[in-house]
């Protein structure tokens, strides 16, 4: 995302940890980037919506 001056980037995971989402949250603050963490089942069950507004 630094690298190509994204402003919006996308992980996908089974699932994340709460290190790993403080991590996510950490960069927001210090970058302005936003990374949304999406996980495989929100995807297969359509939730997607719901993070991407």
């Amino acid at each position: 995302m630094t690298r190509e001056d994204r402003t919006k980037g996308f992980f996908v995971a089974f699932d994340y940890t709460s290190d790993a989402l403080r991590e996510i949250d950490a960069f927001f603050r210090k970058s302005g980037k936003v990374i949304v963490a999406l996980t495989v089942r929100e995807i297969l069950e359509e939730e997607i919506a719901k993070k991407l507004a």
